[in-house]
C-alpha cells in the first residue's frame, strides 16, 4: 500500500478507521472499521452512493455496527496494539487496481467503497449485497457522480458535485413553490439584470 497515491480524504478515512479500532480495544483493523467510518461521514459521500446504486445506507450502518461489536477485544498490555487484516490489505489492492483501470493518478473514497463491495467473502461486501448493492451497480453510480472526470489530484473529491454543493438551484425552487412570487417590482428587476449583464462590475 503506497499511502501517497491516496486522497486527503481517502487517508483521513483510513487514519479514522484505525482509529476506530483503537478505541474499540480490538486487536485487528478490519474492512468493517473502514466501511464504519465511511457509513459515518458527515458529507454523506458513500451513503449517497449506496443509495444511487438503489441500496439501503441505513440498513448498512445498523448491520456493520453489529458486526463490530462482535469482534474479540483485548484490554491491559495487549490494548492499543492494532494489527493490520489480511483482508483489509487486499481491500486497498483492490481499490488501487480499480483506481489505475478507471486512469485515476489517486485512490478516492469511492474507490475504497467498490473495494469493499468486490471483497467477496467479508462481512462488508455481505452487508452491502445484503442492503441491495452489487460492485456492478455501484460503479454505475460512481460513473455518474464523476461525470467522467479522473482523479488527478490529492483534494479530487472536492469537485463532486460543486455546484449543489455551493450554489442554490432557484429554478427548482421556483417549480416546487419555495421562492415568494415577485409582483409589480419590474423596475428593480430591469435594474438588476442591467447590474448584472455589464461586462465589469464594481
Amino acid at each position: 500500500m503506497e499511502f501517497d497515491k491516496y486522497t486527503e480524504r481517502a487517508r483521513g478515512f483510513i487514519q479514522s478507521a484505525q482509529g476506530l479500532a483503537v478505541r474499540s480495544n480490538h486487536l485487528r483493523f478490519t474492512p468493517e472499521h473502514l466501511f464504519k467510518v465511511l457509513l459515518d461521514d458527515e458529507g454523506g459521500l458513500c451513503a449517497n452512493l449506496i443509495q444511487s446504486a438503489g441500496g439501503n445506507p441505513a440498513s448498512a450502518r445498523e448491520r456493520i455496527a453489529a458486526e463490530l461489536a462482535k469482534l474479540p477485544t483485548a484490554t491491559g498490555s495487549g490494548g492499543g496494539q492494532v494489527y493490520l487484516d489480511a483482508t483489509t490489505g487486499r481491500v486497498f489492492e483492490t481499490a488501487e487496481t480499480a483506481a489505475e483501470k478507471a486512469g485515476d493518478g489517486f485512490v478516492t473514497v469511492e474507490r475504497l467503497l467498490l473495494a469493499l463491495a468486490l471483497s467477496t467473502g467479508t462481512p462488508s461486501a455481505q452487508i452491502l449485497a445484503d442492503a441491495g448493492v452489487t460492485p456492478q451497480t455501484l460503479n454505475q453510480a460512481i460513473e455518474a457522480l464523476r461525470k467522467g472526470r479522473t482523479a488527478d489530484s490529492a483534494s479530487a473529491e472536492d469537485t463532486y458535485d460543486a455546484l449543489n454543493k455551493y450554489a442554490s438551484d432557484l429554478t427548482e425552487q421556483a417549480r416546487s413553490g419555495k421562492l415568494d412570487p415577485v409582483i409589480g417590482r419590474d423596475e428593480e428587476i430591469r435594474r438588476t439584470i442591467q447590474v448584472l449583464s455589464r461586462r465589469t462590475k464594481n
